[in-house]
């Protein structure tokens, strides 16, 4: 429920952004907004759960979406959700997610290719489940721990856009973000439509 949460309020804050008046982006072509998503696989480590070598260290795939507005060729802003999927080391479970708000910086060259940075904000929720067994021994009882975290920490990324104006875009892009004491490197391919 609260993944479900988490994901609803992060559209329902990205969608805000979105719902400027058409007639705004009628008068400014260069205006507009856009909606998306993408995949991404992305490498984390997590020292506060160790393993052989005192860290969870893994790489797995994501998915995100996103809805945003785009203000002018040079800026734009976009909110949304990431699910960064389930993360196993043996004995330890962790799944987390999250909702966003970042501001991108465009640089038009022309084409429809425009690299850009971006830096934003993660409200995150992880989920640890550590699962351990007394191999048998009595009468192979097994307890598992779970626990929860939620916070935000500052991401910022940069990636290559491709496509302008309305109509189909994609985005390349790598991001590096905190979930507490984790870091995630994130590479994502996105696509949006730009209306």
């Amino acid at each position: 429920m609260k993944k479900l949460t988490l994901c609803f309020s992060g559209f329902a804050l990205a969608g805000g952004m979105a719902t400027l008046p058409s007639t705004a982006f009628a008068q400014d072509p260069e205006m507009g907004g856009y909606i998306g998503g993408g995949l991404g696989y992305y490498r984390l480590n997590d020292e506060d759960f160790p393993d052989s070598e005192d860290e969870l260290d893994d790489n797995r795939w994501s998915w995100r979406g996103q809805v945003g507005v785009q203000f002018n060729p040079v800026v734009s802003l976009e909110g949304g959700y990431t699910d960064f999927g389930d993360l196993d080391d043996g004995n330890l479970e962790l799944d987390a997610d999250g909702t966003f708000v970042s501001a991108l910086v465009h640089l038009p060259l022309g084409g429809g290719f425009a690299p850009y940075g971006k830096i934003g904000q993660l409200w995150w929720d992880v989920e640890r489940t550590v699962t351990t067994s007394d191999g048998g021994l009595i009468g192979g009882d097994t307890t598992v721990a779970r626990s929860s975290e939620d916070g935000n920490d500052t991401f910022y990324g940069v990636g290559v856009r491709f496509g302008e104006g309305p109509g189909l875009q994609m985005r390349i892009e790598y991001d590096r973000f905190a979930l507490d004491d984790a870091d995630a490197d994130m590479a994502s391919v996105n696509l949006q439509y730009r209306f």
